[in-house]
């Protein structure tokens, strides 16, 4: 079974099946123990739900525990900070406190396989622990070539590292032991540079939304509001916070399948739940959605990045089919390609063409092409035609990364495809670009639950390179082999893919799961 393994405890998760956020999985108590009782009221409230209050800095030190490292180095008297700096370079913690200017521009945030977060260069330099582990510190007033060693921290694992838009900051989901031995799951927003934080939410059950996945984060585009999907005793819920003010999270929508995406102003949602396609706008409020049409066959709705035009996908008897409509126009949408019973779809960062994947399986997991939608109306051509699980645009809008999949070998394969830029390499060529093959591999466990929602987390966690020249993956190289515990045989290692050039895959570290800053 999956599982997410950090600070040295295995939680075993049973499997979510893919293809939809839909059935949430209790991961808790380890042993019996007090649980929350349920709040009263409607379960469309916009009261807080389960939420600790934050405090008055928007970014404060995590508060010592007596179970963690931090706890007992403040039980036995000594000064605790954030645990940030090179892992490599004995360094004071607070001397970084001071660089939140001095944004995290171009660095990857990956989960090591110990459950703590760390973020690097896309060369392996400068890497920087943001929670737990054991380091050697300099401390603040102390004569020097004094440090001070933390003891690791064996209560806590981090999951899924989600960047701001100005990756000033990292939202991400922790699972904790608790002094009962229950699992207490929470949403924290760490400083991508001090790895100070605060918890913004917290679950009454200890439950997931997806395998290997304690919530699903998704930052607005503009970074007012962190939105997430969280189980809870209501069944799968659609929240949003403001970080940097008092308020707690809003719960927008229940229920489940539960699939959104963000206007690319941070002023709407497009919300896909259950069968219902429904817009929001600010301010968010549950009352104020806007039922648009009811929409089976595919999971994630799309807004595109300017926010004028949106896209869903109808299936009926005669067939389904692709749909684009005006934001601000009441004309009804427009039909724009017939599909096959289950679809995936993304518009360009320009807002002009969409990407479309489908197959003739509505039960299956595999998509047999992707072909290009002009919304103008200006015509429909195929990029690609072979077995694939899921692909993404560059942030450049010049290129399309997929991955295919041999079903005979059972191997994954990253590939990249020009747009009309002129890229020739060997290998073969699909219609509008060549074909360039950059890796063979096994993904982590948490990396196939990417792969398998990719039209949803391709929203809030990029593999590409700010500058669209690289990629960001995390497994192991070769042909596909039984993975246990969602960790492949070897363990998951995080590579960096040349996606323009001929450098051979770089590997920067030991992860499960990585992904690139937007800026």
């Amino acid at each position: 079974m999956p599982a997410l393994v950090g600070c040295g405890v295995l939680f075993d998760f049973p499997p979510v099946p893919a293809g939809e956020f839909d059935r949430p999985v209790s991961v808790g108590p380890l042993e019996s123990g007090p649980v929350n009782a349920p709040k009263s009221g409607p379960a469309m409230t916009p009261e807080p739900g389960p939420v600790i209050p934050p405090e008055s800095d928007p970014v404060v030190a995590p508060e010592p525990e007596a179970a963690t490292g931090a706890g007992r180095a403040a039980a036995a008297g000594a000064k605790t900070g954030p645990t940030t700096g090179s892992t490599t370079d004995a360094t004071t913690a607070t001397a970084v406190e001071g660089e939140a200017a001095n944004l995290s521009v171009d660095r990857i945030a990956y989960i090591n396989p110990y459950g703590d977060l760390f973020t690097v260069n896309p060369d392996g330099s400068e890497e920087r622990r943001l929670t737990g582990g054991s380091q050697v510190q300099a401390r603040p007033g102390q004569p020097a070539g004094f440090y001070q060693v933390q003891d690791l921290d064996f209560n806590n694992a981090y999951a899924w590292p989600t960047w701001s838009p100005d990756g000033s900051r990292l939202a991400v989901s922790r699972v904790q032991i608790a002094g009962n031995r229950s699992l207490q799951v929470s949403v924290q927003v760490l400083d991508s540079t001090t790895g100070r934080s605060r918890m913004v939410y917290e679950n009454d059950v200890p439950a997931l939304v997806a395998d290997g996945a304690p919530h699903y984060l998704y930052w607005s585009p503009d970074g007012e509001y962190l939105s997430f999907l969280a189980t809870t005793r209501q069944g799968l819920t659609l929240f949003a916070v403001n970080p940097a003010t008092t308020e707690g999270a809003v719960a927008l929508e229940r229920g489940a399948p539960l699939y959104y995406s963000w206007g690319g102003d941070g002023d709407s949602l497009m919300i896909h739940s259950r069968a219902e396609v429904k817009l929001l706008r600010k301010p968010f409020r549950p009352d104020r959605a806007l039922l648009l049409v009811d929409g089976v066959g595919f999971r994630t709705p799309a807004l595109s990045p300017d926010g004028q035009r949106w896209a869903y996908a109808v299936s009926g008897a005669t067939g389904s089919a692709l749909y684009v409509g005006d934001t601000d126009s009441p004309a009804p949408a427009r039909q724009v390609l017939a599909l096959g019973p289950f679809s995936a779809f993304m518009w360009s960062p320009d807002s002009r063409t969409l990407a479309v994947a489908d197959h003739q399986d509505p039960q299956g997991r595999i998509f047999q092409r992707i072909r290009l939608v002009d919304a103008a109306g200006g015509g429909v051509r195929t990029l690609v035609e072979e077995p694939l699980l899921s692909f993404y645009w560059a942030p450049n809008g010049e290129r399309l990364a997929w991955v295919s999949v041999d079903t005979d070998d059972q191997v994954f394969e990253w590939k990249v495809a020009g747009l009309d830029t002129g890229d020739t390499v060997a290998g073969g060529g699909v219609n509008g670009g060549a074909v360039r093959e950059l890796f063979r591999f096994r993904p982590s466990g948490e990396v196939f639950t990417m792969l398998s929602f990719f039209d949803q987390y391709a929203y809030s966690h990029s593999p590409w390179s700010p500058d669209s020249s690289r990629l960001v993956v995390a497994g192991s190289p070769g042909p596909v082999a039984e993975r246990r515990n969602g960790h492949t045989p070897t363990g998951a290692r995080v590579y960096v893919l040349d996606a323009v050039g001929d450098a051979p895959p770089l590997e920067i570290a030991a992860g499960s799961v990585a992904f690139w800053s937007w800026n």
